[in-house]
């Protein structure tokens, strides 16, 4: 059932159904995590191939996590069709200096997880928790400090970054 503004996933157990601000919002955990470890070790070219895996990992987790009626649901296409606007983490160059980039978007963590949890049981908020931690990873690992995104993939300041958002999830961060 389609309806303007709101999406319903039908799954064998359950079905979800998520305004376009609460599909914005819950979007916007993974990004805002994500945005944080690419903030913490900035360039220009190390940038780019991070944006180019979160949009890899993103694109893959409604299959990779087809059982889960709250991911699923996220990555409707019907819903996507009528686009996507999640929240932009207001972050200043201050912030990122002083390291509070990682303490805002953990707040916008813990906003995308209580809505979550409004919607899902405690198996589907873990997946998500874990697509959060994921999508963090991807970015991680995806460029180099060194010229052109070579050199050691994550470094020190990405590996605490991503350790906090695991620790503050509760989730494990599998092989970095």
């Amino acid at each position: 059932m389609l309806r303007k503004n709101s999406v319903s996933v039908d799954t064998l157990f359950m079905a979800i159904e998520l305004t376009s601000d609460e599909r914005n919002k819950l979007l916007g955990g993974p990004l805002s995590a994500a945005m944080a470890v690419m903030a913490v070790d900035m360039g220009i070219f190390s940038s780019a191939q991070e944006a180019i895996a979160l949009g890899r990992e993103l694109s893959q987790a409604a299959s990779r996590y087809a059982s889960n009626p709250l991911i699923a649901s996220l990555f409707d296409q019907e819903a996507l069709k009528q686009g996507i606007k999640p929240e932009k983490l207001e972050v200043s160059v201050d912030d990122v200096r002083n390291g509070k980039v990682l303490d805002k978007a953990l707040a916008e963590v813990d906003e995308a997880m209580v809505l979550a949890r409004s919607k899902g049981d405690s198996e589907c908020c873990q997946q998500y928790a874990q697509l959060i931690v994921d999508s963090c990873k991807a970015v991680a690992a995806a460029a180099g400090n060194g010229l052109f995104g070579s050199g050691e993939k994550v470094t020190a300041n990405e590996k605490a970054a991503l350790d906090r958002i695991s620790q503050h999830l509760g989730v494990p961060i599998t092989t970095v």
